[in-house]
């Protein structure tokens, strides 16, 4: 074996050839497939754990709700939760319809819940920006967001319409078209003042959620003071909750117990799709690489016919020879792979400053936090995916050079000495 990895460390040597420079380039194949699959992969992996996180961050572990939608008696179920070794508290959220001057937004949730609560389940320090969290005689905290959308800041005054007062005043009429509900009475919107602005940095998180008191949400929404429409819980660990989501659901059988890996499954399932499509598609790279291995192996073998005569005349076997060229295949993928792994590390730890020259070359915004919720590009090394790609890519290349291989040890060594 050792003769056979010489000769095929020896045909790897740069040579002033076509051969060589076919060779580099089946390496430089290997470098940016693997390169581009590693960059890919891990993105698609930051993406997801960044997603995760985020949605932890912004979202409880999980919720209680009754499916009549309002929950006369929520501190029953916090104690519930309680006792098991979580942590909850009651809210009432729901879409609202804000005024501001003479403009409206429709795509607002409010979400009513104490102030204290909120300070226990969230790091209000530091998502408080401007102001502070205070619900106070109509009190109001908004993102940045809705703040920078709304042209208003701490002490500015806004209106809340509540959606089932607005669709209360009016009926359907059977035959087609509406009526004014002669039930309905008239009423006005709520006037809040903005005590405080916040940011959590998932953007339609800040894009469409304000908080205020629970009890002044319930009043906007037509219900009675210590109602919830929800109870928010927060167990030890987000990803690793099914015995306590399991015991809740046995004790609160009348309600329904949802995670935060349920309410985003859709998304998440979309996510891991997607990563595995990634590798899929990408790994033609390599495939392509594997082949211009072949072709560079092919050339070789008919410029060294006589060398390889030799080697048989002087009792290499048919394996032995098969072996040299397997090994040049192997050799090529193995150090285009590492290669790759380092290329591909260097790119993901200067991803945002290429992201940004892209985008200032470009005149565009590659990556627009409107869209993927993030304001900078995320990236998460596995060491397992790393490990998976290597793997595949040497295996395509040593394979790669498997053909032209049985090719080199079917000659006959009387032949190739001939010609």
């Amino acid at each position: 074996m050792r003769t056979e990895i010489f000769l095929a460390l020896r045909h790897l040597r740069p040579r002033r050839s076509a051969v060589s420079l076919i060779t580099l380039t089946s390496l430089i194949g290997v470098i940016l497939g693997v390169t581009v699959l590693m960059v890919v992969l891990s993105v698609m992996t930051g993406f997801t754990e960044r997603m995760k996180q985020k949605l932890v961050e912004t979202q409880a572990h999980f919720q209680i709700d009754d499916r009549s939608y309002v929950i006369s008696d929520p501190q029953k179920i916090v104690n519930t939760v309680k006792k098991h070794g979580g942590r909850a508290c009651p809210v009432m959220q729901g879409p609202v319809l804000a005024q501001y001057g003479n403009s409206l937004d429709p795509g607002i949730m409010i979400f009513g819940v104490q102030a204290e609560d909120l300070k226990k389940q969230f790091d209000c320090d530091a998502m408080m920006k401007k102001g502070r969290l205070d619900f106070e005689g109509k009190g109001l905290v908004i993102s940045r967001e809705i703040a920078r959308r709304w042209g208003k800041e701490v002490g500015d005054k806004v209106m809340l319409h509540s959606a089932k007062k607005l669709t209360g005043l009016v009926t359907f009429v059977k035959g087609g078209g509406v009526k004014l509900n002669e039930k309905a009475s008239a009423y006005l919107p709520t006037e809040f003042i903005i005590k405080g602005i916040y940011e959590v940095g998932k953007y339609d998180f800040d894009r469409m959620v304000i908080f205020c008191d629970i009890d002044t949400a319930a009043e906007l929404f037509n219900f009675n003071w210590g109602t919830a429409s929800a109870v928010l819980g927060w167990g030890p660990d987000p990803f690793k909750q099914e015995k306590l989501l399991n015991s809740l659901r046995e004790e609160l059988y009348a309600y329904r117990v949802v995670s935060w890996e349920e309410q985003n499954q859709q998304l998440l399932g979309v996510l891991a799709v997607e990563k595995r499509m990634m590798f899929f598609l990408l790994i033609f790279i390599v495939l392509v690489a594997a082949f211009s291995i072949a072709n560079t192996l092919i050339t070789s073998i008919y410029q060294k016919t006589r060398e390889i005569g030799m080697l048989k005349a002087l009792g290499m076997t048919d394996r032995g020879v098969t072996m040299v060229f397997v090994l040049q295949g192997f050799f090529i993928g193995l150090i285009g792979s590492v290669a790759g792994v380092i290329t591909g590390s260097l790119v993901i730890a200067f991803r945002n400053d290429i992201l940004a020259l892209a985008s200032k070359i470009s005149g565009t915004e590659l990556f627009p936090k409107r869209f993927y919720y993030f304001s900078d590009l995320p990236a998460m090394i596995v060491p397992e995916d790393v490990i998976f790609i290597v793997v595949s890519s040497v295996i395509l290349c040593t394979l790669g050079a498997l053909l032209p291989a049985l090719r080199a040890a079917r000659l006959d060594p009387a032949d190739a000495l001939r010609y």
